[in-house]
């Protein structure tokens, strides 16, 4: 008779919990980075100045935004701790809530967490692939987190290929 009366509040708080992580991401997904900025050359450049990187995207993605959202890391391992680190999500001008683009996502990751992630410490997905590296400074690690495309999103091909031009350069960061 217990076990009736449970269930029913078990299902109300897994209902519960991701309603508030749905809106949580909402609500991240709608910050805007701030310290982007685009160029007026012949490409699109975003420089992020606070991590040491710059992003270069073709003609095409003038306009673009960024957004500024969390990647969560789980332990593996039982002397490991849950991780967190930025995500920032570079969206194609076209995008729209009718047809969303394909985003490119970077993975920010401290040169600790990089290696503790590599160590098998800790997860980002569910899939049983790596993010793959972009590039690195003397603070941070860049990296694409595994499967970023797979949902085939429109776009993604473009993203892929921009991907593939290596687009992202790093320089080190001073305090």
């Amino acid at each position: 008779m217990n076990n009736n009366k449970t269930l029913p509040i078990i299902l109300v708080t897994i209902l519960a919990t991701g309603l508030l992580m749905y809106i949580f991401n909402l609500k991240n997904e709608t910050e805007l980075v701030s310290n982007s900025t685009a160029s007026s050359t012949s490409s699109a450049v975003y420089n992020n100045a606070d991590y040491g990187f710059r992003f270069t995207l073709p003609d095409t993605w003038k306009g673009f935004t960024v957004i500024n959202n969390i990647w969560e890391g789980n332990p593996l391992t039982a002397t490991a701790t849950k991780q967190t680190g930025a995500k920032l999500l570079i969206r194609n001008p076209k995008w729209t809530t009718e047809l969303p683009y394909q985003d490119i996502p970077v993975l920010v990751f401290t040169l600790v967490q990089w290696n503790s992630y590599l160590s098998g410490n800790f997860s980002i997905s569910a899939a049983p692939i790596a993010a793959a590296e972009l590039g690195r400074n003397n603070m941070y690690v860049f990296a694409l987190p595994p499967r970023w495309n797979f949902d085939y999103s429109e776009g993604y091909l473009e993203a892929e290929n921009i991907v593939k031009s290596n687009p992202l350069k790093t320089f080190n960061k001073y305090c």
